[in-house]
Protein backbone atom coordinates (compact mmCIF):
# COMPACT_ATOMS: atom_id res chain seq x y z
CA UNK A 1 0.00 0.00 0.00
CA UNK A 2 1.28 3.56 -0.68
CA UNK A 3 -0.47 6.92 -0.33
CA UNK A 4 0.03 10.39 -1.19
CA UNK A 5 -1.19 13.34 1.22
CA UNK A 6 -1.43 17.10 -0.05
CA UNK A 7 -1.74 20.44 2.21
CA UNK A 8 -2.50 21.44 5.26
CA UNK A 9 -3.63 18.71 8.32
CA UNK A 10 -5.13 20.93 10.00
CA UNK A 11 -7.72 21.12 7.15
CA UNK A 12 -10.81 18.54 7.44
CA UNK A 13 -9.17 15.07 5.62
CA UNK A 14 -10.48 14.02 2.41
CA UNK A 15 -9.62 10.31 1.62
CA UNK A 16 -9.71 9.63 -2.11
CA UNK A 17 -9.76 5.65 -3.28
CA UNK A 18 -9.62 5.54 -6.87
CA UNK A 19 -10.89 3.07 -9.41
CA UNK A 20 -9.56 -0.22 -10.51
CA UNK A 21 -5.76 -0.20 -12.61
CA UNK A 22 -5.14 3.26 -12.62
CA UNK A 23 -3.50 5.56 -9.81
CA UNK A 24 -3.11 8.40 -8.02
CA UNK A 25 -1.17 10.87 -10.44
CA UNK A 26 -4.88 10.33 -12.51
CA UNK A 27 -6.32 11.99 -9.59
CA UNK A 28 -3.75 15.33 -9.86
CA UNK A 29 -6.24 17.94 -11.60
CA UNK A 30 -8.93 17.70 -8.96
CA UNK A 31 -6.48 17.42 -6.14
CA UNK A 32 -4.70 20.41 -6.99
CA UNK A 33 -8.20 22.31 -6.58
CA UNK A 34 -9.51 20.06 -3.44
CA UNK A 35 -6.12 20.80 -1.72
CA UNK A 36 -7.62 24.46 -1.08
CA UNK A 37 -10.29 22.96 1.21
CA UNK A 38 -9.28 20.27 2.99
CA UNK A 39 -6.03 17.53 3.79
CA UNK A 40 -6.03 15.12 1.08
CA UNK A 41 -4.79 11.77 0.97
CA UNK A 42 -5.02 9.72 -2.46
CA UNK A 43 -4.46 6.29 -1.69
CA UNK A 44 -2.30 3.74 -4.11
CA UNK A 45 -3.85 0.03 -3.42
CA UNK A 46 -2.00 -3.17 -4.63
CA UNK A 47 -2.73 -4.92 -7.62
CA UNK A 48 -5.52 -1.83 -7.94
CA UNK A 49 -2.88 0.56 -8.60
CA UNK A 50 -0.44 0.70 -11.86
CA UNK A 51 2.12 2.09 -8.72
CA UNK A 52 1.84 -0.39 -6.23
CA UNK A 53 3.21 -3.87 -6.76
CA UNK A 54 0.75 -7.29 -7.63
CA UNK A 55 2.30 -9.28 -4.18
CA UNK A 56 -0.55 -11.58 -3.57
CA UNK A 57 -4.28 -12.51 -4.34
CA UNK A 58 -6.35 -9.59 -2.46
CA UNK A 59 -9.93 -9.66 -1.61
CA UNK A 60 -12.27 -6.80 -0.93
CA UNK A 61 -11.80 -7.27 3.36
CA UNK A 62 -8.22 -7.59 2.21
CA UNK A 63 -8.53 -3.83 0.83
CA UNK A 64 -11.06 -2.85 3.98
CA UNK A 65 -8.07 -4.09 6.10
CA UNK A 66 -5.45 -1.74 4.09
CA UNK A 67 -7.89 1.43 4.87
CA UNK A 68 -8.43 1.06 8.66
CA UNK A 69 -4.56 0.65 8.87
CA UNK A 70 -3.83 3.89 6.69
CA UNK A 71 -7.10 5.58 9.33
CA UNK A 72 -5.29 4.76 12.21
CA UNK A 73 -1.63 5.35 10.97
CA UNK A 74 -2.84 9.04 10.22
CA UNK A 75 -5.03 9.37 13.22
CA UNK A 76 -7.57 10.60 11.13
CA UNK A 77 -10.67 12.35 12.31
CA UNK A 78 -13.82 14.00 11.07
CA UNK A 79 -12.62 12.62 7.74
CA UNK A 80 -14.10 12.43 4.43
CA UNK A 81 -14.64 9.71 2.23
CA UNK A 82 -14.30 9.90 -1.45
CA UNK A 83 -14.20 6.74 -3.06
CA UNK A 84 -14.62 6.45 -7.17
CA UNK A 85 -15.75 3.16 -9.53
CA UNK A 86 -14.29 0.20 -7.84
CA UNK A 87 -13.18 1.98 -4.53
CA UNK A 88 -17.25 2.15 -3.59
CA UNK A 89 -16.87 -1.46 -3.01
CA UNK A 90 -14.31 -1.40 -0.93
CA UNK A 91 -16.16 1.74 0.77
CA UNK A 92 -19.31 0.26 1.47
CA UNK A 93 -17.59 -3.22 3.04
CA UNK A 94 -15.54 -0.37 5.10
CA UNK A 95 -17.99 1.69 6.04
CA UNK A 96 -20.26 -0.63 7.47
CA UNK A 97 -17.57 -3.03 8.53
CA UNK A 98 -16.39 -0.16 11.19
CA UNK A 99 -19.54 2.04 11.80
CA UNK A 100 -17.98 3.75 14.71
CA UNK A 101 -15.25 5.41 13.05
CA UNK A 102 -15.25 9.33 12.97
CA UNK A 103 -16.17 9.64 8.83
CA UNK A 104 -18.04 12.75 8.59
CA UNK A 105 -19.40 12.35 5.17
CA UNK A 106 -18.99 9.67 1.97
CA UNK A 107 -18.93 10.06 -1.35
CA UNK A 108 -19.57 7.92 -3.82
CA UNK A 109 -18.62 8.78 -7.23
CA UNK A 110 -20.18 5.98 -9.72
CA UNK A 111 -18.93 3.33 -7.11
CA UNK A 112 -19.66 -0.05 -8.34
CA UNK A 113 -21.79 -1.69 -5.72
CA UNK A 114 -23.81 -3.87 -7.91
CA UNK A 115 -22.05 -6.47 -9.64
CA UNK A 116 -24.83 -9.02 -9.62
CA UNK A 117 -28.75 -8.51 -11.53
CA UNK A 118 -29.81 -10.41 -14.28
CA UNK A 119 -28.30 -8.02 -17.28
CA UNK A 120 -24.78 -8.44 -15.43
CA UNK A 121 -24.71 -12.07 -15.18
CA UNK A 122 -26.36 -12.10 -18.74
CA UNK A 123 -23.48 -10.32 -19.63
CA UNK A 124 -20.51 -12.24 -17.80
CA UNK A 125 -21.71 -15.26 -18.79
CA UNK A 126 -21.62 -14.18 -22.42
CA UNK A 127 -18.04 -12.95 -22.73
CA UNK A 128 -16.95 -16.41 -20.67
CA UNK A 129 -18.48 -17.90 -23.13
CA UNK A 130 -17.10 -15.96 -26.11
CA UNK A 131 -13.84 -15.67 -24.55
CA UNK A 132 -13.41 -19.77 -24.64
CA UNK A 133 -14.09 -20.03 -28.38
CA UNK A 134 -11.37 -17.51 -29.41
CA UNK A 135 -8.95 -17.90 -26.51
CA UNK A 136 -6.50 -20.27 -29.10
CA UNK A 137 -7.17 -17.33 -31.73
CA UNK A 138 -6.46 -14.43 -29.43
CA UNK A 139 -3.34 -16.30 -28.01
CA UNK A 140 -1.24 -15.93 -31.21
CA UNK A 141 1.54 -13.30 -30.74
CA UNK A 142 0.41 -11.14 -33.55
CA UNK A 143 -3.27 -10.77 -32.23
CA UNK A 144 -2.31 -9.02 -29.34
CA UNK A 145 -3.73 -5.31 -30.59
CA UNK A 146 -6.41 -6.99 -32.18
CA UNK A 147 -7.71 -8.77 -28.78
CA UNK A 148 -7.06 -5.47 -26.59
CA UNK A 149 -9.54 -3.72 -29.18
CA UNK A 150 -11.92 -6.72 -28.72
CA UNK A 151 -12.01 -6.49 -24.63
CA UNK A 152 -12.34 -2.86 -25.43
CA UNK A 153 -15.63 -2.90 -27.26
CA UNK A 154 -16.72 -5.32 -24.73
CA UNK A 155 -15.70 -3.20 -21.77
CA UNK A 156 -13.96 -5.44 -20.12
CA UNK A 157 -10.35 -3.90 -20.75
CA UNK A 158 -9.66 -4.34 -17.11
CA UNK A 159 -9.60 -7.69 -17.22
CA UNK A 160 -7.01 -7.93 -20.21
CA UNK A 161 -4.70 -5.58 -18.15
CA UNK A 162 -5.55 -8.16 -15.12
CA UNK A 163 -4.76 -10.53 -17.15
CA UNK A 164 -1.17 -10.27 -17.34
CA UNK A 165 -0.57 -11.23 -13.94
CA UNK A 166 -1.99 -14.45 -11.83
CA UNK A 167 -2.46 -12.60 -8.79
CA UNK A 168 -3.92 -9.49 -10.15
CA UNK A 169 -6.21 -11.45 -12.37
CA UNK A 170 -7.86 -13.27 -9.31
CA UNK A 171 -7.81 -10.46 -7.33
CA UNK A 172 -9.66 -8.47 -10.00
CA UNK A 173 -12.22 -11.30 -10.42
CA UNK A 174 -12.78 -11.36 -6.77
CA UNK A 175 -13.75 -7.84 -6.78
CA UNK A 176 -16.14 -7.90 -9.68
CA UNK A 177 -17.88 -10.97 -7.46
CA UNK A 178 -18.48 -9.04 -4.38
CA UNK A 179 -22.58 -7.74 -4.57
CA UNK A 180 -22.71 -5.55 -1.89
CA UNK A 181 -26.67 -4.35 -2.40
CA UNK A 182 -27.59 -6.61 0.86
CA UNK A 183 -25.36 -4.13 3.07
CA UNK A 184 -26.83 -0.65 1.53
CA UNK A 185 -29.28 -0.15 4.58
CA UNK A 186 -26.96 -0.25 7.03
CA UNK A 187 -25.34 2.68 5.85
CA UNK A 188 -25.77 5.20 8.14
CA UNK A 189 -23.80 7.92 7.36
CA UNK A 190 -24.64 11.18 5.53
CA UNK A 191 -23.87 10.32 1.84
CA UNK A 192 -23.01 12.05 -1.15
CA UNK A 193 -24.11 9.97 -4.39
CA UNK A 194 -22.04 11.87 -7.65
CA UNK A 195 -22.97 10.61 -11.18
CA UNK A 196 -22.42 10.44 -14.52
CA UNK A 197 -25.48 10.96 -16.94
CA UNK A 198 -23.99 8.70 -19.81
CA UNK A 199 -21.79 6.36 -17.69
CA UNK A 200 -21.81 2.45 -19.12
CA UNK A 201 -19.69 1.13 -16.49
CA UNK A 202 -22.04 2.05 -13.24
CA UNK A 203 -25.03 3.48 -15.00
CA UNK A 204 -26.94 5.86 -13.78
CA UNK A 205 -29.54 3.62 -12.86
CA UNK A 206 -27.27 1.91 -9.91
CA UNK A 207 -26.81 5.68 -8.50
CA UNK A 208 -30.88 5.77 -8.07
CA UNK A 209 -31.26 1.98 -6.33
CA UNK A 210 -28.31 3.28 -4.17
CA UNK A 211 -29.58 6.69 -3.56
CA UNK A 212 -33.62 4.52 -1.96
CA UNK A 213 -31.67 2.24 -0.20
CA UNK A 214 -29.38 5.22 2.10
CA UNK A 215 -31.74 6.96 3.80
CA UNK A 216 -29.63 9.83 4.58
CA UNK A 217 -28.53 10.13 0.96
CA UNK A 218 -28.35 12.96 -1.77
CA UNK A 219 -27.89 12.13 -5.48
CA UNK A 220 -26.08 14.82 -7.54
CA UNK A 221 -26.03 13.70 -11.63
CA UNK A 222 -24.10 15.12 -13.79
CA UNK A 223 -25.33 15.29 -18.01
CA UNK A 224 -23.44 14.21 -20.85
CA UNK A 225 -20.32 12.64 -19.14
CA UNK A 226 -19.25 8.93 -18.71
CA UNK A 227 -17.01 7.45 -16.22
CA UNK A 228 -13.88 9.25 -16.24
CA UNK A 229 -15.08 13.14 -14.96
CA UNK A 230 -11.77 13.71 -13.15
CA UNK A 231 -9.76 13.99 -16.22
CA UNK A 232 -12.29 15.36 -18.75
CA UNK A 233 -13.73 17.73 -16.62
CA UNK A 234 -12.10 18.24 -13.31
CA UNK A 235 -13.75 21.59 -12.63
CA UNK A 236 -17.13 20.38 -12.43
CA UNK A 237 -16.79 17.13 -10.33
CA UNK A 238 -14.85 19.43 -7.35
CA UNK A 239 -17.58 22.13 -7.86
CA UNK A 240 -20.32 19.49 -6.96
CA UNK A 241 -17.67 18.11 -3.76
CA UNK A 242 -17.48 21.86 -2.75
CA UNK A 243 -21.03 22.79 -3.24
CA UNK A 244 -22.22 19.80 -0.69
CA UNK A 245 -19.49 19.98 1.50
CA UNK A 246 -18.57 23.41 2.25
CA UNK A 247 -20.65 25.38 4.54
Amino acid sequence: MDYKTYWDKTNTPFLILHWWWWSSESWKQVVSMLKKYFFVIVLDYPCGSKLVNCDKIYTLDDYVDLVKKLVDKLSLKDFILFWHSNGGAIATKFITKYPNLPVKKIILNNSAWIRKDKKRNFKRKLFLCISKIIKPIFSLPWMWKIRRLFYRFIWWQDYLDAEQNPNKKQTYLNMINSDLQNIFPEIKKETLLIWWENDTYTPLSDGKIINNFIKNSKLVVIPNVKHWIHLQNPDELVQVILDNTIV
